[in-house]
């Protein structure tokens, strides 16, 4: 299947939006614990 060199992009963007998913989730929790807090 060629060198996968067309495979890369795919890769990055499958982890950033992991990376992008999983932080935007830890601080909406975490803003919205804090808010129930206040």
């Amino acid at each position: 299947m060629g060198n996968g060199w067309h495979e890369w992009p795919l890769v990055i963007f499958t982890v950033l939006g992991q990376c992008v998913v999983g932080a935007l989730i830890v601080s909406g929790i975490g803003w919205f614990a804090a808010k129930n807090d206040a």
